[in-house]
């Protein structure tokens, strides 16, 4: 098992919290002991799919499923569009952006524009404060070099996407979004990040996404990814 003492919720959320992933090889009856004697006031389990054994269990000792975790991957395979999703695809622009595109996404987040996560649902925590993780996510990610890019289309800055190198042309993009005024008419299924990995020399592209996110879903799909594993997402308050 992988425990993480995440210290940096702490300053988003106002709690300890202890981020705890179980693997193949992790044996029940550990399983069982380490939650017993697991102190912090948030916890969070990340448990994969495949270990059905361990849900009876931690279900056992009061915790709530929240969400899966959809780990996905693209290899930069050329995919095909119908006409119309191909002149909206080649209609919308990349750039990077700049101080003024920053200040409108902390806009649109404190709009909403994260609403599916398992902070922004969870009633112990209030709105505001997933809306500000967010934020604080994203300077975070600034100060360590992390592109951000945003999508132009007719002029118009309608979202964005966070793009960072992990190793060997392999890169992530973590963070992104449409901007809730767009939505509508086929614009937030246009994913461009593939391209944007192949314009760097990249090999691949992988992203998280939640499952209760279920356009996002069907996006990453639409644009090549393909879903290599899931995490059964659980979480207990210790009052």
């Amino acid at each position: 098992m992988l425990s993480v003492n995440a210290i940096w919720e702490k300053r988003n959320l106002g709690v300890n919290t202890i981020e705890t992933t179980f693997e193949e090889n992790d044996e029940s009856q550990i399983v069982k002991l380490y939650l017993c004697e697991l102190k912090t006031e948030y916890s969070v389990l990340r448990i994969p799919s495949y270990r059905t054994d361990l849900l009876p269990i931690v279900q056992a000792m009061g915790y709530t499923y929240v969400e899966d975790m959809i780990y996905a991957v693209n290899y930069l395979n050329e995919i095909s569009r119908t006409p119309s999703q191909e002149r909206l695809y080649k209609a919308i622009k990349v750039d990077t952006m700049d101080e003024k595109d920053f200040e409108i996404l902390y806009q649109e987040i404190n709009k909403g524009i994260f609403d599916s996560d398992r902070i922004y649902i969870d009633p112990y925590f209030s709105h505001e404060i997933a809306k500000k993780r967010y934020i604080n996510w994203i300077m975070d990610e600034l100060k360590t070099g992390t592109e951000f890019l945003k999508y132009i289309y007719k002029n118009d800055t309608i979202g964005f996407f966070a793009l960072k190198e992990l190793e060997n042309g392999c890169y992530t993009s973590f963070l992104g979004g449409i901007y809730k005024e767009y939505r509508k008419g086929g614009i937030g299924s246009v994913i461009k990040v593939p391209e944007e990995v192949k314009k760097r020399g990249g090999k691949r592209v992988s992203s998280n996404v939640s499952s209760n996110n279920i356009m996002q879903v069907k996006s990453l799909i639409m644009n090549g990814y393909r879903p290599e594993s899931i995490l059964h997402t659980f979480i207990k308050h210790f009052n």
